[in-house]
């Protein structure tokens, strides 16, 4: 059960023994915002025995089996939180999870055995429960039928729209041969303390390890920290340093989960350093020794560190989907949370064409519009959600969104232009369709119109109630003198890694922007990652630090939304320090020049990233309203919530268009 990675030690640690604790005890663990204890006790009653019953028949032939589906619940999970990524195949946009390194040896029957599991619930239950749950069901399974603990699992996790590079795979899988200081400094990443990694690396009671994750123990020389009789026996299964075999992770009782491994520890006969290294080293030694002594202490800490775990940057409510398909992304019947699964009757089935039909008469006039209302989406999604909050003016309770130094250059005429939309659609449709996805509308429309790729835009936000201060403003938008690494911790809070940041600075590619923005570039040095030619022209048009004249985002095609960004990039021609570093940094540079050398492949990585961040913090339902006008939140006598109906007609119109291609957005994290 282990591979090439630690990870897969921890992949066994996977292998998450629940706790013999009560449903009582289980639920008194604190829960990400979106799962619950009973989440489908409603929509599918029956699910953990379906999986359960299957299991039972599976493990019966191959109980190896049960160690592979932990590992796979570990490897999903480290990387980019559990949303069932490291199921999905690769694509032409580039490899999947699956085929980094550490997940090379990861058992294709797991792989299986969680769509197998698939089709029976949704058979059962219909497409309401998501790849990324039944993994999470499935691991706890595979501890309990091994003879571990049995423990309640939070339920209630999305689908990702996406998998990790093999970059970030590789930087949130710590390999076998790492010792402590590796494992305890990485998974402190992850809020993770020493407690929880020795727990979690229990779950190596149970699989099997490849000799490559190893034999650096035995070849050339014999590691000193290993049993001699268990050093001889190894070699006996792996006589080269290349060996392909594998072998037990824990030689007394391999095949049931219990504190045995911990026991292997202490006398030295721990198969990966990562393993033996807990017993070595003082900060780790006592809590070895604590669950080599007592199984239910270790039943209890694992139980608790597996909770936690299964938690990692999860998607729940309106973020991600529920897969048809555990491999594959759903594609037009896309299964958002916000977004019904029966074909409902819409109220305004216009609402799109009246947007792109007055955003085509307004372009015609003035292109650089486009950019200004994609802008304004960006601008409002990073801040509290896609809610229509920026568009909010200021109040007798203090300043609006738009008074924050971020927003004081968004384009007036974008505000205006909203207004203008929402006018044009609630006189067709009535009050029904929200500010919130007027926005939505009118970026992509945006995009598309500027010669950019077209896609659908889940529908059904709903209007926010307040504004954010001025701080929460600032603090959600990146500034353009932004390096990469402010870019990529920043935008992780929101779900977003290295690729959707590139993509969406694709946005770029159309749109102007203040000399404030980069003049610190130019003045009082000229930075050195810029070109000189650039350099010399921008200082024509910003001939001091303090100009108020604005420059086009892309000198190539400025008013063409396509990947010439990137080529500017490549040619050290981006404009602010958050474009241009983003080719100077190696983490980032791989992306740009992709982009930049395969604009189909770019617009795919904006479409996804542009509808992930179309879903951040939604108000659905019930919740927020449906403002009368965008930029004043309704009065008390004619609040127009989710649930209420104008005219005695359903106002719910949460429909998903047709997909083609993807959006962007303007000054993006900048200006």
């Amino acid at each position: 059960m282990a591979g090439t990675s630690m990870l897969l030690v921890v992949s066994s640690l996977l292998l998450s023994s629940c706790f013999l604790v009560s449903e009582a005890q289980s639920s008194d663990d604190p829960l990400v915002s979106g799962l619950s204890w009973t989440f489908y006790q409603s929509s599918c009653p029956e699910l953990e025995s379906i999986i359960r019953k299957h299991l039972k028949k599976i493990f019966k032939e191959d109980i190896g089996q049960a160690a592979g589906l932990l590992r796979l619940h570990f490897h999903d999970c480290f990387v980019q939180g559990c949303d069932g990524s490291v199921l999905l195949d690769g694509s032409a946009s580039g490899p999947s999870e699956q085929e980094a390194p550490p997940n090379l040896t990861l058992r294709p029957e797991a792989f299986e055995i969680i769509n197998d599991l698939r089709a029976l619930v949704h058979n059962q239950c219909s497409r309401v429960v998501s790849c990324a749950d039944i993994t999470a069901i499935a691991a706890r399974e595979a501890v309990y039928l091994s003879g571990g603990p049995y423990y309640d699992v939070p339920l209630g996790r999305r689908d990702g729209l996406s998998f990790a590079t093999r970059n970030t795979t590789l930087a949130n899988l710590p390999a076998p041969t790492s010792n402590t200081s590796i494992l305890l400094s990485s998974l402190a990443t992850k809020n993770f303390d020493a407690t929880d990694v020795v727990a979690l690396s229990g779950g190596h009671t149970i699989g099997r390890g490849h000799c490559t994750s190893f034999t650096e123990r035995l070849y050339p020389t014999q590691d000193s920290t290993m049993d001699k009789t268990f050093a001889n026996n190894l070699k006996g299964v792996c006589p080269t340093s290349n060996s392909t075999n594998t072998t037990l992770l824990d030689i007394r009782t391999p095949n049931k989960f219990d504190n045995k491994y911990y026991v292997d520890l202490m006398n030295r006969q721990g198969l990966f350093t990562s393993d033996q290294d807990l017993y070595t080293d003082k900060r780790t030694r006592d809590i070895v020794k604590s669950f080599a002594v007592n199984q239910t202490l270790f039943f209890e800490k694992f139980i608790s560190s597996m909770i936690k775990m299964g938690q990692l940057s999860v998607l729940t409510g309106t973020y991600g989907e529920i897969r048809a398909n555990c491999s594959v992304r759903n594609s037009d019947n896309v299964y958002l949370s916000a977004v019904v699964e029966e074909e409902e009757e819409t109220c305004c089935p216009e609402v799109e064409s009246i947007v792109r039909k007055h955003l085509k008469k307004l372009f015609k006039k003035d292109i650089g519009l486009a950019a200004g209302l994609l802008r304004l989406h960006f601008h409002d999604c990073f801040v509290q959600g896609c809610d229509g909050s920026v568009l909010l003016d200021g109040s007798a309770s203090g300043p609006s969104e738009q008074e924050a130094p971020p927003n004081l250059s968004l384009r007036p005429e974008a505000f205006q232009t909203i207004d203008e939309l929402r006018e044009l659609v609630h006189k067709e449709c009535g009050r029904v369709v929200s500010c919130a996805d007027i926005t939505a509308l009118a970026a992509r429309d945006s995009v598309h119109l500027s010669g950019g790729p077209d896609y659908d835009v889940p529908l059904g936000r709903r209007d926010g109630l307040d504004f954010a201060t001025r701080n929460a403003t600032l603090a959600n938008l990146p500034a353009p003198t932004s390096n990469t690494t402010v870019l990529l911790t920043s935008l992780a809070t929101k779900h977003f890694d290295a690729t959707d940041i590139v993509a969406l600075s694709g946005g770029h590619t159309i749109g102007r922007s203040h000399c404030a923005s980069f003049d610190t570039r130019l003045y009082p040095t000229q930075d050195p990652t810029m070109d000189e030619t650039l350099a010399k022209d921008l200082k024509e048009i910003c001939p001091t630090a303090n100009s108020n004249d604005t420059t086009v985002m892309d000198i190539r095609t400025p008013n063409h939304f396509d990947n010439k960004y990137y080529v500017g990039l490549v040619n050290r021609q981006g404009l602010f320090t958050s474009d241009q570093d983003l080719y100077m940094d190696s983490r980032t540079r791989d992306i740009v020049t992709s982009f930049a050398g395969n604009q189909t492949l770019f617009f795919e990585k904006f479409v996804d990233a542009m509808i992930k961040m179309g879903q951040l913090k939604l108000l659905t339902g019930e919740k927020g309203e449906i403002r009368a006008n965008c930029s004043v939140r309704n009065s008390d006598n004619e609040s127009y919530l989710a649930s209420l109906v104008e005219d005695d007609e359903e106002t719910r119109y949460m429909t998903l268009l047709k997909r083609s291609a993807g959006d962007v957005k303007e000054s993006g994290m900048n200006d």
